[in-house]
């Protein structure tokens, strides 16, 4: 397992799939929440058939729809979605072929944000014009440009929104992970964002982060909960996160499950993020080092603090930040492949 991220196209130990994105007008005025469950259920069973892997997000009265498979069967899949009475008016916003990027067959998420339609549908055709004129991105990049696009002030007049410090945060007992994330909005004067997120099984997992700025650069810190590292959207979104911290409260029990469903999570991803380990005590913070190494992972043995010590936690975090300088960008521009 590697640490740096593979030009998406061009990976040959990972066969070629079919690579679509679309966005759509949610027909449905009210029971989302039901129909997304349905839909669930017969993902789980088309699907695998197809080899289809696919993620499902709502926001604001949109549907998108990001399928991933062999050509035939994206395609016929496609055909589908377009007789579906829940929906209509689809919009491609992004077409490629090149190695899996999502990792299992189904996953999805809801957000709870209050914005109107209108500005969502705003973000679509601005992409959807890119997209007609021979510029787009990545999968992942458009679902952030989409459902959670850099709200900075400060940020709006830089060269790429997009270059920004993106953290990962999870605990290993408690919601001290989201803790961080309210006192991070708090210290800067932010609003902290929700999400919810669902796999093959069940649709309890959640996630919320915020954004400020860090010196002259961007920063999104985003909570995960600890069974959202098995989703698969989020797996989908590791290789794009250069630092993921995980809190450890010394307790062995939650501390050694914590770091096996990150190494699970990171399992056959093309990269994963370095995880920046905060422990009580030097004992602690050297087994989750060696349980890290030996599943390949890169681990950067952080510092010292308590899980709830938010201020602690953020300066061990913010020296890491100042250590690995300029963000990445998530831009992938490329030429519009002919469908």
């Amino acid at each position: 397992m590697v640490n740096s991220l593979l030009p998406y196209g061009a990976a040959p130990a990972y066969p070629e799939v079919e690579r679509v994105v679309t966005a759509s007008i949610c027909h449905m005025k009210e029971g989302i929440y039901a129909q997304m469950e349905n839909i669930r259920a017969d993902s789980l069973r088309l699907n695998p058939v197809h080899g289809i892997h696919a993620v499902l997000l709502y926001q604001s009265g949109w549907f998108l729809h990001w399928a991933e498979g062999p050509a035939p069967a994206v395609r016929g899949l496609l055909r589908r979605l377009a007789k579906d009475p829940r929906h209509h008016s689809p919009h491609t916003v992004h077409s490629s072929r090149g190695p899996r990027l999502l990792p299992t067959p189904w996953s999805m998420m809801m957000s709870q944000t209050t914005e109107p339609p209108v500005y969502f549908g705003d973000r679509v055709k601005a992409l959807r014009e890119q997209f007609e004129q021979g510029t787009q991105y990545a999968p992942s990049s458009v679902l952030r440009r989409l459902c959670s696009p850099m709200q900075l002030p400060q940020a709006q007049g830089l060269p790429d929104p997009e270059a920004c410090h993106r953290l990962g945060i999870c605990a290993a007992g408690g919601n001290q992970a989201f803790d961080m994330v309210e006192w991070l909005a708090q210290r800067y004067g932010s609003a902290v964002a929700k999400r919810r997120f669902a796999g093959e099984q069940d649709m309890d997992g959640s996630s919320e982060y915020v954004e400020f700025m860090e010196g002259r650069h961007p920063c999104r810190m985003i909570a995960v909960a600890r069974n959202g590292l098995a989703h698969g959207v989020r797996r989908a979104f590791l290789p794009e996160w250069p630092h993921f911290v995980m809190l450890f409260g010394g307790i062995a029990e939650f501390d050694d499950a914590l770091m096996a469903r990150m190494i699970a999570a990171c399992e056959g991803l093309p990269a994963t993020p370095t995880l920046v380990g905060i422990a009580p005590d030097a004992q602690t913070q050297q087994r989750m080092q060696d349980m890290a190494r030996r599943a390949l992972l890169v681990y950067a043995a952080a510092g010292i603090a308590r899980p709830d010590d938010c201020p602690a936690i953020w300066q061990i975090v913010r020296d890491q930040l100042q250590r690995a300088g300029e963000p990445p960008g998530a831009v992938w521009d490329v030429p519009l492949r002919a469908a």
